[in-house]
C-alpha cells in the first residue's frame, strides 16, 4: 500500500541540519537469541534513523550489541521485537525472495575479510553481483572496470585475490559492493585486517565515494580515523544505543565526548 505524505513524513523524517531524507528507520527493535531455556538479549529496543548520503559509524565493545544493530539495518537479520525500515520498507514484511532482491540492489556489503572468491579474477569477483540482478556480461565488464578504475585497481583486473595485497583486496570488495549501484554501503570492520597506512587509504577512499556517488555509508569499526570522517558516530552498549556524536564533539586523544 502506498503510503501518503503524512505517513511519509512521519517514518522518514528529513534531518533539519541538511534536508537529508531519512533512508533507514530503526524502531524499538529488539533481538533475542534463545538455545533451549536460555536467552541472549543482543539489543533491547535501540531506535535511530539514517539519512540518505551520511557517514555513519557505529561503535561499541565486544558483545555490546553493535554486530547484531549492524546487521538488522542492513536487511542480514530481522528484529524479534520492532520495525525496520529499509528505503520505505519494512523488511520483517517480506519474503527471502523479496529480502534477496532489496539486498541484491539496495545494498552493497564490504566486510572485514574481504570475502572474495579465490578462484575468480578481481574484475570476475566485482561482475558476480551484477550477474545475480540479471546484467548483460558485456555491460557488467564495462561497468566492473569502470568500478575498479573508481577504486584505483583497474591495472589489476585479471589478478585473483591471492595475487592482490590486503588493501587491494580490499579496493575490489568496495568495487563488489558498489556492482549494483546501492544506495547503502554497509562496511564491516573494514579496516581490521590492513595496516595503518592502508586503513587510511581505505578510509579515505569510502569518503570520496560517499561525496562523489552520494551513497549512504554505515560502518562497524574501532578505528578512531573512521571517526574523523564520519558525519556521525553511534555507541552501542549492553543491546542499547548510549551516544550519537558528530566528530567535533569528540575528544580524539581520550576517545570522549566534549
Amino acid at each position: 500500500m502506498a503510503l501518503d505524505k503524512k505517513q511519509y513524513d512521519d517514518l522518514f523524517p528529513e534531518n533539519e541540519a541538511t534536508g537529508r531524507q531519512c533512508i533507514i528507520r530503526a524502531v524499538n527493535v529488539r533481538k533475542t537469541y534463545r538455545a533451549g531455556k536460555a536467552e541472549t538479549h543482543a539489543l533491547r529496543g535501540a531506535t535511530l534513523d539514517i539519512f540518505d548520503g551520511e557517514y555513519l559509524s557505529i561503535m561499541g565493545p565486544s558483545g555490546s550489541g553493535k554486530s547484531t544493530l549492524f546487521n538488522m539495518i542492513g536487511g542480514l537479520g530481522k528484529p524479534t521485537e520492532g520495525k525496520v525500515y529499509i528505503d520505505q520498507v519494512d523488511i520483517a514484511q517480506l519474503d527471502p525472495d523479496e529480502l534477496a532482491w532489496l539486498r541484491c540492489r539496495k545494498i552493497g556489503y564490504v566486510f572485514q575479510s574481504f570475502n572474495l572468491i579465490n578462484v575468480m579474477s578481481c574484475i570476475e569477483n566485482v561482475m558476480l553481483p551484477m550477474s545475480f540482478a540479471g546484467l548483460d556480461s558485456e555491460e557488467a565488464r564495462d561497468k566492473a572496470m569502470y568500478l575498479l578504475k573508481l577504486v584505483g585497481l583497474d591495472h589489476r583486473p585479471l589478478h585473483k585475490p591471492s595475487e592482490l595485497s590486503g588493501g587491494q583486496q580490499q579496493r575490489c570488495a568496495i568495487a563488489r559492493a558498489l556492482a549494483n549501484s546501492p544506495q547503502i554501503v554497509l562496511a564491516d570492520e573494514p579496516t581490521a585486517n590492513l595496516d595503518s597506512k592502508t586503513g587510511a587509504e581505505m578510509i579515505e577512499l569510502l569518503a570520496t565515494l560517499k561525496r562523489s556517488l552520494g551513497v549512504t555509508i554505515i560502518a562497524a569499526t574501532h578505528d578512531l580515523k573512521m571517526l574523523q570522517t564520519s558525519d556521525r558516530i553511534l555507541w552501542i552498549d549492553d543491546g542499547r544505543i548510549v551516544k550519537s556524536a558528530r566528530p567535533e564533539e569528540i575528544d580524539f586523544a581520550s576517545g570522549h565526548l566534549h
